[in-house]
């Protein structure tokens, strides 16, 4: 009798025991949502999070760096506007990302806090320099000194995104096909 009893509880334990004590990102969102009593749209998940993220940093990323080498010299404020925009509105989506998978503990939207911070710095650099030079700037001022400055913020803005994505791949976290 003693024999069997051991193997029973062991068995019992296997079986049930992960069951008792795994919380799924249902029970997460769940948890989150009573503990820091917030309300999360019902299309934010994970998943949705991380496609998120990745699209930033791979067809946005191609974007900028399209409108930093080609549009950008052109001191043209239309797309200097529409680029600052689009970057506030990314970022209001990466953010919405970030305290939901903060809040649920399953990570930071962009790895960790650190470089999570330092991305969100780098996007409000180059949407306030652009801004600046759209509602402050003459056009003509603008291509003779005025772009030295939002192409060193983007520069770095890019170096930071480039560099995150190459941390990434090289954990296998990330594959380009």
């Amino acid at each position: 009798m003693k024999n069997l009893l051991l193997p029973s509880v062991l068995v019992l334990l296997a079986l049930f025991g992960n069951q008792v004590n795994a919380c799924d990102e249902d029970c997460k969102r769940q948890q989150a949502m009573d503990q820091h009593n917030v309300e999360f749209p019902s299309y934010l998940n994970a998943k949705f999070c991380e496609t998120t993220s990745v699209d930033f940093l791979l067809r946005d990323y191609a974007s900028l760096e399209k409108y930093r080498n080609e549009r950008l010299p052109t001191g043209h404020k239309g797309g200097m506007n529409n680029i600052r925009k689009m970057l506030e509105q990314r970022k209001e989506w990466l953010i919405e990302c970030d305290d939901y998978l903060r809040l649920t503990e399953q990570g930071r939207v962009f790895y960790n806090a650190e470089t999570t911070k330092s991305i969100f710095a780098a996007i409000d650099k180059v949407t306030a320099e652009l801004n600046g030079l759209v509602y402050n700037g003459s056009q003509d001022v603008i291509v003779s000194n005025g772009l030295d400055i939002a192409e060193q913020d983007f520069d770095q803005m890019l170096s930071t995104l480039d560099q995150h994505k190459t941390n990434l791949q090289l954990r296998g976290q990330l594959v380009i096909r």
